[in-house]
């Protein structure tokens, strides 16, 4: 069956059993029209009869596997990317497929909706891609060898679309690489104090078993904020972000967070000041979204500050709108890095006051949950004065 939100993005849906195809057509119903098949020989007919530019397939099917479904429409449909669905049993056959070039992507039973729905956008934005450079040595193909003004503006064309290709491999290489590296050392240390804790417990004292369990907290406390801070960035890459509006006092999100944030702040003898003049503020917003802003914006003030600084939260009524400012007085941010500093994967060259760890999406986080308040976030920076981060919400 195909569903009636046409678009020009035609996905094909395979498997034999009818509850998985059901579940995967309602999650894309939306986005693209979707066909679906229980078998290979019901997927060949949709394929003949329809434009079909991303083919999701169950591997192991009766009568016919997904790898062998794809090996017979490899020819006949060959810029048709395919992504298969797949247990742990059938890895083999399914890695033997993607060596061979038949498979784009591989997914493994239960999958994550979010990862899967990046996983199709992903094979989507490839075939435009493709089908574009297709069409761009198409016509290069035909145009006069002796116009160079257009030859050159073709080859442009095609040098970036090729940048393209190459820009979504990097970003998937970057946030591999990120996730191997950023989660290696803090669980590694982790690991390493506890491991002696259990083997030598006797020969350290009360006070060094205490600090042991302190870094073994920290570490777990930075992995686990890591891990959440990347599923937040795929959740919002995906579209995905689910928001529980309701009023809340919003004085008390922020002094919440505050007190959060001050045993790092006592640590580096640094003081928090809260400036409002309200008794009262209720403002219909996500509690934890907006905590998680404001515990960005105060532990990033905390940790690109010296000790003996003061960290300001101010808020301000201006017309309709709640405007929070986040002042610090740390070493402030270059110029040319305020314009991309809420992108994802940005890290700036100021340095942390303390060694403490950033995993570049702090920032890009905040601005998309204020931007989903329907606000904008902001910044302005002097190098060796400090930062001040304003955020806009409706009242």
């Amino acid at each position: 069956m195909g569903n009636e939100n046409k678009t020009d993005k035609h996905l094909l849906v395979i498997d034999d059993e009818v509850e998985i195809t059901k579940s995967i057509f309602r999650q894309f119903r939306r986005k693209y029209t979707v066909h679906t098949a229980t078998s290979g020989e019901e997927a060949l007919r949709v394929m003949e009869s329809n434009h079909i530019q991303v083919v999701l397939s169950d591997q192991r099917m009766p009568g016919m596997t997904g790898v062998d479904f794809f090996e017979i429409i490899k020819d006949k449909y060959p810029e048709a990317l395919k992504m298969i669905l797949t247990g742990y049993s059938d890895i083999e056959a399914v890695v033997g497929a993607i060596n061979e070039g038949q498979v784009f992507r591989y997914l493994t039973k239960p999958w994550n909706p979010a990862e899967l729905d990046l996983a199709v956008k992903e094979a989507f934005d490839k075939h435009e891609l493709i089908t574009s450079n297709q069409r761009l040595m198409k016509k290069l193909n035909e145009a006069n060898i002796s116009l160079e003004k257009k030859v050159k503006e073709r080859t442009e064309e095609l040098e970036n679309s090729n940048s393209r290709l190459q820009q979504l491999n990097i970003e998937k290489n970057k946030t591999i690489g990120i996730v191997t590296h950023d989660l290696r050392n803090p669980i590694g240390n982790a690991y390493n104090f506890s491991d002696l804790l259990i083997s030598d417990y006797n020969d350290f004292s009360e006070e060094e078993h205490l600090e042991f369990l302190k870094i073994i907290n920290e570490r777990c406390s930075y992995s686990l904020n890591l891990i959440e801070n990347f599923l937040d960035a795929t959740k919002i890459e995906s579209g995905i972000l689910d928001l529980e509006f309701k009023n809340w006092d919003y004085r008390e999100l922020i002094k919440n967070s505050i007190a959060q944030n001050n045993i790092f702040a006592n640590k580096k003898n640094q003081k928090i000041h809260f400036e409002c003049l309200s008794e009262k503020l209720f403002v219909l917003c996500d509690k934890n979204k907006m905590e998680q802003v404001f515990n960005n914006l105060i532990s990033n003030a905390i940790k690109y500050s010296p000790e003996n600084k003061n960290i300001w939260i101010q808020l301000e009524q201006q017309d309709k709108q709640l405007v929070t400012k986040v002042i610090d007085e740390g070493q402030g941010i270059q110029e040319k890095e305020l314009a991309t500093i809420f992108n994802s994967y940005q890290i700036t060259s100021s340095k942390s006051t303390a060694g403490e760890k950033s995993t570049g999406l702090g920032l890009a986080i905040a601005r998309k949950i204020i931007e989903a308040h329907e606000g904008n976030i902001k910044v302005t920076s002097e190098l060796g004065a400090g930062s001040t981060f304003i955020f806009t919400i409706p009242l």
